[in-house]
Parts: C-alpha cells; sequence; structure tokens
C-alpha cells in the first residue's frame, strides 16, 4: 500500500513538473494595454515640448489613416518632460531620450520601452524576448528583421535600467540594440500625442 501511494505521488509530482516546463516554454509576456498610434493634439497644453523627429525608426506602418505619419522624420511630436516625475516608466511608452553618442546634428532621439529594469531581453530576428518568452505586442516582431539578429547575446537589465527599441529594429540607430540599456536619467520624457 505504501509503494502505491508513493507511485501515486511520483505520477502527479512528475506531471505537474512537464505541465509547468510545457506551458513554461509556450508563454508570452502581453501587452494589451498600449494603443497603437499616437493621437492628434489639436490645442496641446503649453507644458508640452515639440521635438523634431529626426530618424525614422518609429516608422512602422501601424495604421495612421490621415495619411500623415508623425513619425516621419522633420515631423514634430509633443513630448511631456514632467510625465516620469509621477509615473513610472512602462512597457509600450514611447520615450524621447538623450543619446550615448551625440553629434553635432542630432544629441536625442525616439524609441520604444520594450525592456524594464531586473528583465532579461533578447532580439532574435525582429522578436523581442523577455525572460526567454516572446512579446506578444504589435511592436514586439519586427518582420523586417527575420533574417538577422540584434543582440549577440541575452542583456539583463539593472536596477534603473531600461531597454529601447524603433519599431522598425533596421532603423534605429541609437537605441539599445546598439548602445545597450540606457538609464532613468537619459529618459527626458514620454511621447504623447502630435
Amino acid at each position: 500500500m505504501n509503494a502505491r501511494v508513493n507511485l501515486v505521488i511520483l505520477v502527479a509530482v512528475s506531471t505537474m513538473i512537464v505541465t509547468l516546463f510545457l506551458t513554461g516554454c509556450s508563454e508570452t509576456i502581453k501587452d494589451t494595454a498600449t494603443e497603437m498610434t499616437i493621437k492628434p493634439i489639436p490645442s496641446p497644453d503649453p507644458s508640452l515640448t515639440k521635438v523634431k523627429v529626426q530618424t525614422d525608426g518609429m516608422l512602422a506602418d501601424l495604421g495612421y489613416d490621415n495619411g500623415r505619419h508623425p513619425f516621419s522624420i522633420g515631423h514634430e511630436v509633443l513630448v511631456d518632460k514632467n510625465y516620469y516625475k509621477t509615473n513610472m516608466i512602462s512597457r509600450g511608452d514611447i520615450v524621447w531620450f538623450r543619446i550615448k553618442e551625440t553629434t553635432e546634428h542630432q544629441d536625442t532621439d525616439i524609441a520604444r520601452v520594450v525592456g524594464l529594469p531586473g528583465e532579461t531581453v533578447n532580439v532574435k530576428k525582429g522578436q523581442v524576448y523577455i525572460n526567454g518568452k516572446s512579446l506578444d505586442a504589435f511592436y514586439g516582431n519586427d518582420t523586417s528583421m527575420d533574417k538577422n539578429d540584434s543582440l549577440e547575446k541575452p542583456l539583463t537589465l539593472h536596477d534603473n535600467e531600461f531597454f529601447i527599441l524603433a519599431d522598425i529594429r533596421w532603423r534605429g540607430f541609437n537605441d539599445s540594440q546598439q548602445y545597450g540599456p540606457y538609464s532613468r536619467d537619459e529618459i527626458l520624457g514620454k511621447v504623447i500625442g502630435y
């Protein structure tokens, strides 16, 4: 009788372990809160900063229906430089940040937060992975990068570090695939509209 109980317990525990392993391998990180597009703000608050778009890494076709993509080079977006004084930086936020290698023509850029402090990030053939799980979001996979890996190996973020990417990976000249994590101090504000 004791052997039979032990066998039942062993089978039950083994089944749980296999189930946990299999579901852990197929899990994803989901972002259902981030909206695909930023909205026009006809009468912006004077506290917002107009920022001229200088690179086209955020020019993904996300359905801007008025024919004017706000992330076209030379267009202006609206940034709330005070937003992160009272709010946390979240996955999916489009941020205005200070670039690592400034030039006489550029010292800031715009990209999206995909990795948060304490997470391990990898990008394989355009797909973002967080802690080994694929990022299931409209910005989680860039099919234009399906033949190349952006990172040589996964990168673990420390406290106060963020992984930011252009939505079109190969156009992200100043993002984390080129320069590694960005600190909270390098993130200057949240893009909230145009």
